[in-house]
């Protein structure tokens, strides 16, 4: 559709460009001459509107423009002043081509161009005005309706970037859940079964305590499985506090609990529940601590949560060290709250301090009472469509006063249609922001035509909003035929009024073309936010399949150790306190099968964090586009064995791209015999003075230990990086 809207309108304009030169008696050979530039005009800009000419190198963007501006101005020899009706396509390729503040110069040196060579000709000043300013204002238009165009197929082919980006999210809280919630469970199972073992056959009451405690968290466990891959569940902090007591005692640590008795909202208590069970798991597996003291505090609005043990250990290098405490200090951060920790000798202070009022959820996004903030507050590609739409609209707004100046009407007539022509663009900018749907039209019909009571004759795009507005509001065939009623109007209002036959021809095609831009660029922005909620229902339905995966993952390994030791627990719990030898027999058996689901436990949360090249490029792909970087990427499957140095790879390449230019295209491609090639515009035409490029020397040299190689162009404001692995 975005296509077929933007071919639509430029054959208009190219029609009305014609009809210009005919109306001034061009025939013959400098017709079919005229005829030739203008279809060759048109193709150009055909091109430019729908490629993605900034990603072009520089001579076919040469190349192109240059003949472009040939066959915009050389007809100007022979055709005379109309022959620069054309000339905003030329200025509007000079905007979607060229990167940078360059392009504002060229797509300004247009009108200008326009106006010396009107000028020139001898044109009447308003003439002159009017010949530089639809120049200016066309070549707007084209830049915006291209540039709409553009950004819905970008937000539609997003779609499946925004899903897996969505998936990749999914599974870092999983991550972050498996090693807080199982890790914790799993933890306390094994400690207390293997006190249990430790008890008998000397002590069966006590063991058969500590079964009773086992069962409840094997159940407990068992639940959490099922929390990990749906989603979080209400947890209180207090309940929290009295399981890690018991978990602490069973450990044989000295243990203190003081807690504030202010009530905490339940966002915050599960919040702290989850990191003091997190700090606990922590204590248990990390140190040799014969004491613990966990405490709260009110301080001010927040409410502060305090672990301290006197069993720290100098950190030892091993992998995946301080995993809990990140994803500690991740939530914390997620609440609104910070957290700090503090070793000092053997002493080791974790502290957290959440906000007891927890961030507002955003507002619902209603389409008839959403306010100014809610739409401030839309995605920046809904933001950039509709400040491209309202600044056309406004320039189209403007046209029509122009138009207005050559019927000599008096400054009291002339700011009553002013105010006209304010309601007509209000009433369309209003549609496109989603109010006055039912009223539009009605209020649009009386503005359109009420100014000839003062005026008395027709003028150019008179009944263009309206056009539009008919497109937009009505369906079907009706509007159509309606679309068509509003040009009839202006034709039969011209005739009546003794127009040329000329005349009244612009004034028809003028009106139609007007409503064909408003109803283009307003459906255009409809579209771009179409596709924006399907992308995130998208988004949603990859998220739930993901969800299903990891549930049947967890329950195929995890879910049925917890089974098996929930039920020889049970088993030696019922033995006690008759048959200890059996009852310790089963207990050896949960041990073993407990020390398995911890390794279960980290081997699936270091799965699910580990980070691949496909998970880089999904992270490049989010962190350009909130950068206001259009990516194109396209990559197959990458070997494992190379997999993780083009992660790091394309994580510093993507960083060199924020940093040193100004990037608006970056293009990422994987090919098969894994050559792996980032280009970007936006390169200033030398790079910084005493640029160090320690990051890329240092990738070329891990690249050189692996037998590959890293290239490094810079050309004509563009970057490229190129890597080349054996």
């Amino acid at each position: 559709m975005a296509r077929a809207v933007i071919a639509a309108v430029l054959s208009a304009y190219t029609f009305n460009a014609l009809i210009f030169v005919w109306d001034e008696g061009l025939r013959g050979w400098p017709l079919g001459a005229f005829v030739v530039c203008l279809l060759t005009a048109f193709g150009l800009q055909l091109v430019h509107s729908t490629r993605d000419v900034l990603l072009w190198s520089s001579r076919p963007k040469a190349l192109t423009l240059s003949a472009q501006a040939v066959v915009t101005f050389a007809p100007f020899l022979w055709a005379g002043p109309q022959a620069g009706s054309s000339a905003g396509f030329l200025a509007g390729s000079m905007l979607l081509a060229v990167a940078g503040p360059l392009r504002w110069a060229l797509y300004a040196a247009v009108p200008a161009t326009v106006l010396i060579a009107l000028t020139w000709k001898g044109m009447a000043p308003l003439d002159v005005v009017y010949g530089t300013y639809f120049t200016a204002l066309t070549g707007l238009m084209v830049y915006g309706l291209s540039s709409l165009a553009s950004l819905a197929l970008t937000v539609h082919a997003a779609r499946g970037e925004l899903a897996a980006l969505a998936v990749a999210q999914e599974r870092l809280r999983v991550a972050r859940d498996v090693h807080d919630l199982l890790g914790y469970n799993v933890s306390a199972l094994t400690l207390k079964s293997e006190l249990a073992y430790r008890l008998l056959p000397g002590s069966a009451e006590r063991a058969r305590r500590e079964l009773r405690d086992v069962l409840t968290l094997s159940s407990q466990a068992l639940g959490d499985v099922r929390v990990v891959a749906g989603g979080s569940r209400p947890m209180s902090l207090a309940a929290e506090v009295r399981s890690a007591e018991s978990m602490l005692i069973a450990a044989d640590m000295a243990v203190e609990i003081s807690l504030s008795p202010c009530p905490l909202p339940e966002e915050v208590d599960t919040v702290l529940a989850i990191v003091l069970r997190e700090a606990i798991t922590n204590v248990l597996r990390h140190s040799k601590a014969r004491h613990c003291r966990v405490e709260t505090d009110l301080a001010g609005e927040h409410i502060v949560l305090r672990v301290v043990n006197d069993g720290a250990d100098a950190p030892a290098p091993v992998p995946d060290a301080g995993v809990g405490l990140d994803n500690l200090s991740a939530r914390v951060e997620a609440a609104g709250g910070t957290s700090t920790t503090v070793l000092d000798g053997d002493r080791f202070t974790f502290t957290a301090e959440v906000p007891l009022a927890p961030p507002a959820p955003p507002p619902v996004d209603d389409p008839v009472t959403r306010t100014v903030a809610q739409i401030t507050g839309q995605p920046w590609h809904l933001r950039v469509a509709r400040t491209i739409a309202i600044v056309v609209l406004l320039g189209y707004g403007l046209l029509m006063v122009v138009n207005v100046l050559a019927q000599s009407v008096d400054s009291l007539g002339l700011l009553e249609f002013a105010l006209c022509v304010a309601v007509l663009v209000g009433v369309q900018i209003a549609l496109i922001l989603g109010f006055l749907r039912g009223a539009a039209l009605p209020v649009q019909v009386v503005a359109t035509y009420l100014p000839l009571l003062w005026i008395g004759a027709p003028w150019g795009s008179m009944g263009g909003f309206l056009a539009g507005t008919t497109l937009i509001v009505l369906s079907g065939a009706w509007r159509w035929s309606c679309y068509a009623a509003v040009g009839v109007s202006v034709a039969a209002l011209s005739v009546f009024h003794g127009d040329p036959g000329e005349w009244t021809a612009y004034l028809t095609l003028s009106t139609l073309l007007t409503g064909l831009v408003v109803y283009g660029i307003s459906s255009l922005c409809g579209l771009v936010a179409q596709v924006d909620q399907a992308r995130d229902e998208l988004a949603r339905g990859a998220v739930t399949r993901e969800r299903l995966r990891v549930a049947r993952e967890l329950q195929d390994l995890l879910g049925q150790d917890l089974a098996a030791m929930t039920v020889k627990s049970e088993r030696a719990y019922r033995l006690l306190p008759g048959s200890a030898d059996r009852a310790r027999a089963e207990l050896a058996e949960v041990l073993d099968v407990a020390r398995r689901a911890v390794g279960e436990v980290r081997s699936v949360a270091s799965g699910y964090r580990h980070m691949s090249f496909a998970a880089e490029l999904d992270t490049a792909r989010a962190t350009l586009a909130a950068a206001g970087v259009r990516v194109h990427a396209s990559a197959g499957e990458v070997p494992e064995e190379v997999d993780a140095v083009l992660a790091v790879v394309l994580r510093e390449a993507v960083t060199n791209v924020l940093r040193h230019s100004a990037a608006t295209c970056c293009e990422i491609v994987v090919t098969a015999d894994v050559t792996l090639t980032v280009r970007n515009d936006g390169v200033p035409a030398l790079p910084p003075p005493g640029e160090p490029g320690t990051a890329l020397d240092d990738l070329a040299e891990r690249l050189n230990s692996i037998g590959g190689s890293l290239k490094c162009v810079r050309d004509s404001g563009t970057f490229l990086l190129k890597v080349d692995i054996p």
